[in-house]
């Protein structure tokens, strides 16, 4: 019979791979309007952060289930599992970040029109930054899988406590067999990589509560006028973009608190079921806010489209003046 530890991290991880999948599919289905002709940066973005989130819940979350059922992880799946789970999370990071300054930079625009046009070449700036994140993100955590290997003294504790043979977090842990390399790599270098991206996200979304605080003072000779899809759209992504940041923020947190400094409550029951849901909790919510961004918008500015131009009227039809 299972352990109730088990049972619940068995629930967690359905629940999540389930809204994760649910949320992602919808998100996709959303923003398919931008793939007219070739593939925008925009959308790659967002097709970017779809496909972290699966793989945060499809490969980390059924791992941890297969564990959490009785199957035990060799060294390979250990190294697999921590390299996916830290790489995932490394790059929701970033591609949220990367997604903030868009939009910063689209309402600052808004708010502080500048006298010279935008450049032109953004697409494939962004283009290169998204695939700089993805090679970057995938060679910083590549020494786990090359160097690292599963810490057989943990094993060799108190077998016959439940609470303590059957935790992946705990059973499951990989190492480089060097203290220096690992304070230095995985307490120090990984820790800042994710920290630094973080703070300059928070720090990007309280400037866009300046920002959306200082165009919401504006006017125009106290006559309102209305905003266009494109405007709108970049309203919403910058409002949605500080709430995400209220989101990912205090998950990371409180996942890095619960791992790094709270190592006393792993004897709970539902310590493993915790950490499941604060490291993929962003991952099954944000698609859901992602998608309001777009809702019942032409995409003018994600999607980097142009608006339909109106078609000239007949030479032969005379218009009224009152039309």
């Amino acid at each position: 019979m299972k352990s109730s530890v088990d049972v619940l991290e068995i629930i967690t991880c359905i629940l999540l791979i389930l809204v994760s999948f649910i949320g992602n599919l919808c998100l996709f289905y959303s923003t398919r309007k931008c793939m007219t002709g070739r593939l925008e940066t925009s959308f790659l973005l967002i097709f970017s952060l779809i496909f972290v989130h699966l793989i945060k819940n499809l490969v980390v979350n059924v791992m941890k289930i297969v564990y959490s059922s009785g199957c035990m992880l060799d060294s390979a799946g250990c190294k697999v599992l921590r390299f996916t789970a830290a790489l995932t999370t490394s790059l929701a990071i970033w591609f949220m970040l990367h997604f903030a300054l868009l939009y910063h930079q689209k309402l600052y625009q808004t708010v502080r029109p500048l006298s010279e046009p935008p450049n032109p070449d953004h697409q494939k700036h962004s283009l290169k930054v998204v695939s700089a994140l993805w090679m970057t993100g995938v060679a910083v955590y590549l020494p786990v899988l090359l160097y690292t290997r599963k810490s057989e003294y943990l094993n060799a504790g108190n077998d016959t406590d439940p609470l303590s043979t059957n935790r992946i977090h705990r059973d499951c842990l990989t190492d480089f067999g060097n203290k220096q390399v690992e304070f230095y790599y995985e307490e120090v270098f990984l820790v800042l990589i994710d920290i630094l991206p973080l703070a300059t996200l928070v720090f990007v979304c309280f400037w866009m509560s300046f920002l959306l605080s200082e165009r919401k003072k504006m006017t125009y000779g106290d006559i309102w006028i209305g905003d266009d899809d494109s405007e709108i759209e970049i309203l919403r992504g910058a409002k949605f973009s500080i709430l995400l940041m209220w989101l990912i923020t205090p998950l990371w947190i409180s996942h890095f608190i619960l791992v790094y400094f709270l190592k006393g409550l792993a004897a709970c029951v539902f310590f493993p079921a915790v950490l499941t849901a604060l490291s993929s909790g962003f991952s099954a919510l944000s698609p859901f806010l992602l998608m309001l961004v777009n809702y019942r918008m032409k995409l003018v500015s994600f999607c980097d489209a142009k608006e339909k131009k109106r078609t000239p009227p007949p030479a032969n039809v005379i218009l009224s003046p009152y039309a």
